[in-house]
């Protein structure tokens, strides 16, 4: 939160003919006048999408769908499983290219004939996953599918038998399980010396990391010639380049319908982050035809009408509109990652859709029959949903596609734990208060809090909720059981639960809370009729754009002026608390004024953020009034921003927004 901010009076009073005026009082943080501020609930914070190399991310209407499943499996399934020491043997071991293929290649392909991917399938919904994503080519190079590039090393070649396309089998079973399907591809190619060294400047600048060089020399692990100063580096990481390309064209073309992207491995010369490579791959919406890694017309895809040639992301969106993908090719991704083992702490993750990706066999390729235990995987589990994040939980297959039976054995225990609290997870959102680490947390839906008491929770049998605001608690009842459970009244609106029965699940015992409203204060302005005074028509951005409930749209005015105005009729005279305003743009401060009217005529002051210096895109303003008709001037703007809000919300019940710093907050 930011510094204290001066609270002024802007409104004494209300016209009884205009808008009728109940409390006056000066804001608290968030939205909520300070009075009630200590009893608010929070709400949502805002999902924006953003704008990141010519694309945007995906609204929230197309990622819904991954934030109620919850839950995803992920299969790492390669030649690697031949080894048997996880999916970066080849990298660990320094196994060249030519060795790495001929010592493993006929293996596994003697030994994957009898894979069943419809065991995979049935897994998953053992586990209650919604999808699954299948490691279609890893960072050795090897694609499981038959791919046409004449440098490429896939299934299309000997010793696979002709036909052979294990991604074709498992997304048919995926598709007859019901279950969404989700493709990983790692850009990354150890079979490519220039890979780790994409300029060609020799030796490499900057000089690789020493366990990516040979010994005793400067030059990549994997180059095999004899020459390694003399090789051309530059070529052959165009070359990696065209194959990629042409791999994910494929992919998005020859399957059907593709639900989740999930890249790995945009850094270059395994440093820096996947962003810093993005100048190689071109991640984004296009490809600059004068980079200097161009990619051949046969491999590429071009955007029909305009002939611009498309970089990854929009070769995606091309042929697969409606697919999430990760942040690891470069581009900013529709979602985030948290990867690893490792329990999620601290807040909420508020304002995106992050997803923790975890293995259970340590390696996330196969490296044996192993598997972490139960409580370690339910914390993990558990301590992402509360924190309003969903999970992938990794397998890994040996190389005939059987998953490790201590591994299969303990994603069905986890399934049991889903099945059985499944009320208080699938279609839930993390909150509305953050957790206590390593205590307890909550999730909701509707008009129920479920909270989650964890391993470490202390309280015994007993457990007593945080403030609930302007609610009353009608019923509290055992997540699993459903059976009724005593509760009484424990001062500051909070109310204390008796009688838990902390047996049946101890890493994570719910308790569903069921309020007298919804637990998150409704947007009244959802729908409503709106008008504007200027409208940018020819791009779409109407005034009803602004109460359409999707971030991703937006009325905009027709100029980049002052004074433009956006006007929602509530229908009828309604107490309201307050309003949240998403504008178009981050980074710019736009002042403002909220004005209310009982007849849309007669105008009074409801907020006045006239002075505002504040560069947030999400603000909010407390107010306590009752009025029928809510209009929000534009009254200044800073250089390069527009009279341009995707949201207008308002409420009439106490509420606070977690994210929204104070300086935000108007002062009535």
């Amino acid at each position: 939160m930011s510094g204290p901010i001066s609270r002024r009076s802007v409104l004494a009073g209300l016209a009884a003919s205009t808008v009728a005026a109940s409390t006056v009082a000066a804001a608290g943080p968030g939205g909520t006048p300070a009075a009630a501020a200590e009893a608010a609930l929070p709400l949502v914070p805002l999902r924006i999408p953003k704008l990141d190399q010519g694309t945007w991310q995906q609204p929230d209407s197309r990622v819904q769908w991954m934030r109620d499943d919850k839950l995803a499996m992920f299969v790492h399934w390669g030649v690697y499983a031949v080894p048997a020491q996880g999916e970066w043997y080849m990298f660990a071991s320094k196994t060249g290219p030519t060795a790495y293929r001929s010592q493993y290649a006929d293996t596994f392909a003697t030994r994957s004939r009898p894979y069943d991917p419809a065991a995979w399938a049935q897994l998953a919904r053992d586990l209650g996953a919604g999808h699954v994503v299948l490691t279609a080519r890893h960072h050795d190079g090897f694609a499981l599918w038959p791919t046409a590039h004449p440098d490429a090393w896939s299934t299309a070649a000997a010793p696979f038998p002709a036909g052979t396309d294990f991604v074709k089998g498992y997304v048919d079973a995926l598709r007859a399980a019901g279950l969404r399907v989700g493709l990983y591809y790692s850009p990354i190619d150890w079979r490519y010396p220039g890979y780790y060294d994409v300029t060609g400047t020799k030796p490499p600048s900057p000089a690789l990391a020493s366990e990516c060089v040979l010994p005793g020399s400067p030059y990549p692990w994997n180059c095999e010639g004899s020459d390694p100063a003399g090789f051309d580096y530059h070529e052959s990481a165009r070359t990696m380049k065209n194959e990629v390309y042409q791999s994910v064209k494929e992919l998005v073309t020859d399957y059907g319908a593709v639900d989740d992207v999930w890249w790995d491995g945009g850094w270059l010369a395994q440093q820096g982050t996947d962003a810093d490579g993005s100048f190689f791959w071109e991640p984004g919406q296009y490809r600059d035809p004068g980079n200097s890694w161009p990619v051949d017309a046969a491999y590429g895809d071009t955007e029909p009408g305009t002939g611009r040639p498309l970089g990854l992301t929009g070769l995606v969106r091309r042929h697969q509109p409606d697919a999430l993908t990760t942040p690891r090719s470069g581009w900013v991704g529709d979602y985030d990652v948290e990867e690893g083992p490792a329990v999620p702490t601290g807040p909420i993750r508020f304002g995106r859709l992050v997803q923790k990706a975890f293995s259970v066999g340590g390696a996330w390729g196969y490296s044996g029959d192993n598997a972490m235990s139960f409580p370690s995987a339910m914390a993990v589990l558990v301590n992402s949903f509360v924190r309003d994040m969903c999970v992938i939980v990794n397998v890994g297959p040996d190389a005939t596609g059987a998953v490790p039976s201590t591994q299969a054995a303990l994603l069905r225990r986890l399934g049991g734990f889903m099945r059985a609290n499944r009320e208080a997870l699938y279609g839930t959102r993390g909150g509305p208060w953050n957790p206590v680490d390593g205590q307890y947390g909550f999730t909701f839906s509707d008009r129920t809090v479920y909270a989650h008491l964890l391993a470490g929770y202390g309280g015994g049998s007993s457990f007593t909720t945080p403030a609930l605001g302007d609610a009353q608690v009608t019923a509290v009842y055992d997540g699993v059981s459903r059976n009724p459970l005593p509760f009484g009244a424990a001062g500051g609106n909070c109310v204390t639960i008796t009688g838990i029965d902390r047996t049946r699940y101890p890493d994570d015992t719910v308790v569903a809370i069921v309020l007298d409203r919804t637990v998150v204060p409704a947007d009244i302005a959802r729908g409503c009729p709106a008008t504007a005074d200027s409208v940018e028509a020819r791009h779409g951005n109407l005034a009803a754009n602004a109460v359409d409930g999707d971030t991703s749209t937006r009325w905009c005015a027709a100029d980049g002026g002052t004074g433009h105005w956006l006007r929602l009729d509530l229908g009828s005279m309604r107490p309201v608390t307050g309003a949240r305003i998403a504008w178009e743009l981050p980074g710019k401060a736009c002042r403002f004024r909220i004005d209310g009217s009982a007849d849309g005529a007669s105008w009074s002051t409801l907020a006045d953020l006239t002075g505002n210096t504040a560069a947030a895109q999400v603000q909010t303003a407390g107010f306590t009034a009752r009025t029928r008709h809510v209009r929000v001037t534009v009254t200044g703007l800073d250089s390069g921003a527009w009279a341009s809000i995707r949201s207008l919300e308002v409420y009439d019940r106490p509420f606070v927004d977690p994210t929204a710093p104070a300086s935000t907050t108007a002062a009535l």
